[in-house]
Parts: structure tokens; C-alpha cells; sequence
């Protein structure tokens, strides 16, 4: 099941077929926002190298 499923199966749709921000799960709500977390983190971890190695010019 690809990430994007998951998310759907647990936020499920509006009636305007848009995603919910939110899920009624409490446990998948903090699971999604500890993966929300970790990403920030590493993201701000490999940026001075995205920049170094030229892959993003600031």
C-alpha cells in the first residue's frame, strides 16, 4: 500500500473528494505528526549539503 493510500484510507474524503487534514484515529494522528516531525528535521540536517554540492543554488 503506497503512503498516499494509507493516508487516504485513514483521513478519508469530504464530500467535495478532498482529503481530510485530520483523521478520527488519535493514534494515526500521532504517528503522521512524529513522520512530520522527523522529516523537518532532517530536512534542516541535509540542507547546507543540498546547497554545498550544488544540487539547490541558494
Amino acid at each position: 500500500m503506497r503512503y498516499n493510500n494509507i493516508r487516504e484510507h485513514f483521513q478519508e474524503r469530504n464530500e467535495k473528494e478532498r482529503m481530510n487534514n485530520k483523521s478520527e484515529d488519535e493514534h494515526y494522528n500521532e504517528l503522521i505528526d512524529n513522520l512530520r516531525e522527523a522529516l523537518k528535521i532532517l530536512a534542516d540536517k541535509i540542507k547546507p549539503k543540498v546547497f554545498e554540492y550544488g544540487f539547490l543554488k541558494k
